[in-house]
């Protein structure tokens, strides 16, 4: 009987090990970006997921291998242009409102006070 109990716990425990690895967890809820200028930009991963349906870190994180945790935008991308990646804002920019403009979706902002809340 004690067997079978820990043949039961084992193959338990390794069901849930597998779904665990294999699963990563979505990102944590939601961040803030401070830009110099104009008001903070806040950001929630889990709308984006949910109401956008954007289930592939890359869309985003164009960097990402697909192991650990992507990197913030600003690990690489700077205040200012350094030669190697766009500055922090045109990156942005770039990639969030043309994301926005592209998916033809009205609640997507892209007017500058929509995003940066002061």
């Amino acid at each position: 009987m004690k067997k079978v109990v820990m043949l039961v716990a084992m193959v338990a425990f390794l069901a849930v090990a597998t779904v665990a690895f294999c699963n990563p967890a979505a990102p944590a809820g939601d961040i803030s970006m401070k830009g110099p200028k104009k008001g903070a930009v806040n950001f929630s991963h889990k709308v984006h997921i949910e109401k956008a349906k954007i289930s592939d870190c890359k869309t985003c994180h164009h960097t990402f291998k697909g192991e650990g945790d992507p990197k913030k935008c600003s690990e690489c991308h700077k205040l200012k242009k350094d030669g190697k990646a766009l500055d922090i804002k045109t990156a942005t920019h770039k990639k969030c409102k043309g994301c926005h403009k592209k998916s033809g979706n009205k609640e997507a902002p892209t007017k500058c006070k929509a995003c940066h809340k002061k």
